[in-house]
């Protein structure tokens, strides 16, 4: 049985597994659509980050179709900075370091392990968060970042559309427009208080995402002058609210990147954060004609961890910290 072995699977991986009918996609974009209708999701916001998705639209799978949700451990990265005799730490929250490499990785290993070659299977365009929680898979916390059961918010959601006839199981059709959310989340404030921009609302659950410093951070549009810098150095995103939580208590994961930048290339990367072209892609940087030995070195390094889309919005980043007073020396 196909479900059977798909649990099998991910058990033997310490990965979290849901299962539903494709119907669940229609629910998750017609809840967006809602919010953002009635003014609970900024416009603005919305275009940005929520019309890229492909749905179900595209598919070239033909008939039943189930969504199976993946849940992979990922821990926070850390890398080094050795600027003006000293060395800072900087840290890469949990799902950027080879994000797109690792929908692959994990397609392929399921195809070869669970699904066989027979059965057809492809990676889903949506969003995952809400996706996940319709699935039963996690769970909201007030910051609005997802907690799957024994791994936190430390983790990586990966998507895949199924073709199959086989029946679901009875249990597995959640399809529903129910959103859980932490029960400690009821009087639990520490990360109403821990968020450096406000973004975590107190008058609702929904945050207010506009707001939001990991947000700030990938735009390409310049840091709001009114936003407080998170307490930790983050190349890109923030980790205050996940820091502080509760629910991460013993699950909080760092590995060593084994990436040390020197004073040239941190001096090339900051550069390239003052050239950024709010309209233009991170990507077009890489093939720069005015590239200098230590921008190509600080490239090849940001290879090695899969994340050269937004290197001009890292260099960004960093010069926003350092101006700040944030990076505490080793």
């Amino acid at each position: 049985m196909l479900q059977k072995r798909l649990r099998e699977w991910a058990a033997a991986r310490g990965y979290g597994l849901a299962i539903a009918d494709s119907a669940v996609v229609g629910s998750v974009r017609r809840k967006l659509e809602d919010r953002k209708a009635s003014g609970l999701i900024d416009a603005v916001f919305f275009e940005e980050n929520l019309t890229k998705f492909r749905y179900l639209e595209g598919s070239s799978i033909k008939g039943p179709k189930w969504v199976v949700m993946v849940a992979v451990p990922s821990p926070i990265s850390v890398l080094s900075f050795n600027l003006a005799g000293r060395s800072i730490d900087a840290l890469i929250p949990p799902t950027y370091v080879r994000y797109n490499a690792m929908f692959q990785d994990v397609l392929n290993d399921m195809t070869r392990n669970a699904l066989g070659e027979d059965i057809k299977a492809e990676i889903l365009k949506a969003p995952l968060k809400s996706l996940a929680v319709h699935m039963g898979l996690v769970t909201y916390g007030r910051n609005n970042i997802t907690y799957a059961a024994g791994l936190g918010s430390y983790y990586q959601l990966c998507a895949y559309l199924i073709g199959t006839r086989e029946r679901l199981a009875r249990g597995s059709r959640k399809t529903g427009d129910a959103e859980t959310r932490l029960d400690r989340c009821a009087t639990c404030k520490a990360c109403l208080k821990a968020c450096p921009t406000g973004a975590i609302r107190e008058d609702r659950f929904l945050i207010s995402a506009e707001r939001c410093h990991t947000l700030l951070s990938e735009s390409r549009r310049p840091i709001p002058q009114w936003a407080r810098p998170p307490a930790t150095l983050c190349l890109i995103g923030c980790m205050d609210c996940q820091k502080i939580c509760p629910e991460n208590k013993g699950r909080l994961k760092t590995v060593t990147a084994e990436v040390e930048f020197t004073a040239e290339e941190i001096e090339a990367i900051i550069e390239a954060g003052r050239r950024l072209d709010v309209g233009g892609p991170g990507a077009g940087l890489l093939s720069r004609a005015d590239q200098s030995p230590a921008w190509a070195s600080a490239v090849k390094k940001f290879q090695r961890l899969g994340m050269t889309e937004d290197l001009d919005v890292m260099g960004r980043n960093l010069e926003y910290f350092l101006s700040n007073g944030v990076g505490p020396q080793k």
